[in-house]
């Protein structure tokens, strides 16, 4: 008789002990159709699991398991950068376990990039800087010039130094770009304008009651209120950029 796998999974025939006889596995040399019977459920069993050959596309399973020894274990090469089946991380969440090149992307975040990077939500602190000359003479009192302010920014402190102890008070004022120039009722230091009072240094890190916050493009105005003996002084102010 001719195998039918594996071209077919084996159908074997019903095997019957004869007329009498009973099934006693308690005797090893007597042959009985059960024993038959189960050998064949485990070839079908086998047979069933690895398929007929109309599965495989090949001859044999020895030329399919050599096919996967040659295609598709090592395999990894198709999966690379311009491979067949190259592998894509779209659509995955989490993060890759290797660190990525950024992309060539700086320009877009240059000045006037469609995404520029900004100073807005990082504490990023400035100085502005206003100097006043008497040109060796005690300074003047009145308008002594003003300071364009490009950036939206918050005063945080006030510092001023002078040349020998003496005293004098620098008024603040702020106004837009429209409405130049400042005047004294754009003062934004209320009470408390930067002084020196018989020193010649001073700072004032509280700002009881100051307007703080200088938009992008106002002006700021300085006024001499008072002077005594000080013939140049340097006015600092502290800033944080704020969106």
């Amino acid at each position: 008789m001719t195998a039918e796998y594996p071209d077919a999974v084996y159908s074997p025939r019903t095997k019957e002990n004869k007329s009498g006889v009973v099934y006693d596995a308690g005797k090893p040399t007597v042959g009985y159709a059960e024993d038959v019977s189960k050998l064949d459920e485990e070839v079908v069993s086998i047979q069933t699991i690895l398929g007929d050959k109309s599965k495989w596309n090949f001859d044999t399973i020895w030329e399919w398991l050599d096919s996967l020894a040659t295609t598709v274990i090592p395999h990894d090469s198709k999966h690379e950068n311009g491979g067949t089946d190259e592998i894509s991380v779209a659509g995955l969440s989490g993060e890759l376990a290797d660190n990525q090149p950024p992309k060539a992307h700086q320009s877009s975040h240059k000045h006037d990039g469609s995404d520029p990077l900004t100073g807005a939500g990082i504490e990023i602190e400035k100085a502005v800087a206003f100097f006043i000359d008497g040109g060796g003479s005690e300074i003047t009192t009145g308008i002594k010039g003003s300071i364009s302010i490009p950036f939206k920014c918050e005063i945080q402190s006030a510092v001023i130094t002078a040349d020998q102890s003496g005293s004098i008070v620098i008024d603040i004022w702020k106004d837009t770009f429209a409405n130049y120039p400042p005047t004294n009722a754009d003062s934004i230091t209320d009470t408390t304008p930067p002084s020196i009072t018989t020193s010649d240094h001073s700072s004032n890190i509280v700002l009881a009651d100051w307007t703080k916050t200088i938009n992008a493009g106002e002006i700021l105005m300085f006024n001499v209120d008072s002077i005594t003996d000080i013939e140049w002084a340097s006015l600092v102010l502290k800033v944080k950029l704020v969106e």
